[in-house]
């Protein structure tokens, strides 16, 4: 099947965004870094979003049949990249962290209902691996289909007041989401249509950054994405308009950059494992770097030269 290039870009894009967020991480007590972190969270909805956009492009109906070759191809895509990073993750935070290796903290990674922080993503897909086909099912009923998003966004807004356990819960306003995506798909040659509806999004953000300040609650992308509030949702909508639209410019084929973002999007889920395994090596041997940049560039180039590694090793054993 062909690739789509745009979204190969929007989530290489988001792939390195995201390796930029982690590396700022450890160095938050700088206001520019702060700024920095903070403004690029847009990573996480750029990767839903590209989910799914091309699981509704590709399809309109989802029927009994289709279940089993669906859950059995994206399950084994989703937990077996995963499980072989626990196989690498456990050893190591055995030999470096052996206090905090117990069998309650085995069990959490491997079900996926706490433990490691960055396992909240694999969760979110598996959750949307379900809610995706559902959706689909439920299109023909209007009463269903259009109840399902306005619990979706009420939901979202609940979450700015009231947030709780977003593991249990943050699939519910992702959800909206996916109404997002399919109006998306409906109007992405629509150009004023776009715009007003980024225009929209961003208005949104304002309005809710007031009222966030006026209720003392945390203005951070980071505090509103777990579970995703309006505010984030919003701010997410807003840069996936920008994105797309730049990409679609080819404004990222700059010294060919749009190979790299490529490589990046093609590899995306497993440079995801590798980099926090890189990162935390980096950080267990005490070797961090005074600034964040030379971190970021410490974990860029060595989990792509694992990448390529792994790639190399790949072709050799088919």
């Amino acid at each position: 099947m062909k690739r789509d290039r745009t979204i190969d870009t929007l989530r290489g894009l988001a792939m390195f965004a995201m390796m930029v967020i982690h590396a700022c991480s450890y160095y938050l007590k700088d206001k520019t870094t702060l700024f920095i972190w903070d403004n690029l969270q847009w990573a996480v909805p750029v990767f839903v979003f590209c989910s799914f956009y091309l699981f509704f492009g590709r399809k309109d109906k989802f029927s009994a049949s289709d279940w089993l070759p669906y859950l059995k191809k994206r399950l084994t895509k989703l937990l077996t990249p995963y499980y072989y990073f626990l196989a690498v993750f456990f050893p190591l935070l055995f030999f470096f962290e052996k206090n905090k290796f117990n069998l309650k903290y085995f069990f959490a990674n491997v079900f996926l209902y706490k433990g490691l922080d960055f396992n909240w993503l694999v969760l979110l897909f598996l959750y949307l691996t379900f809610i995706m086909p559902l959706v689909l099912i439920i299109k023909k009923n209007k009463v269903l289909f259009y109840g399902f998003f306005i619990i979706s966004f009420i939901s979202s807004i609940y979450f700015i007041f009231k947030p709780i356990n977003y593991r249990a819960i943050m699939w519910l306003p992702w959800t909206a989401y996916i109404y997002f995506t399919i109006f998306f798909l409906k109007n992405k040659t629509k150009a004023k249509v776009l715009l007003l509806t980024g225009s929209l999004s961003l208005i949104v953000f304002i309005y809710l950054r007031i009222i966030e300040t006026n209720i003392g609650h945390n203005l951070t992308q980071f505090t509103n994405k777990y579970p995703p509030t309006l505010y984030h949702l919003s701010f997410g909508i807003f840069w996936i308009i920008i994105l797309y639209w730049l990409s679609e410019k080819n404004v990222f084929n700059f010294l060919k950059s749009d190979r790299f973002f490529n490589f990046l999007s093609i590899n995306s889920y497993s440079l995801y494992f590798i980099h926090i395994i890189v990162m935390f090596m980096i950080s267990w041997l005490g070797i961090l770097p005074p600034v964040w940049p030379l971190f970021f560039l410490e974990i860029i180039s060595i989990s792509l030269l694992i990448q390529m590694g792994l790639n190399k090793l790949e072709n050799l054993i088919s």
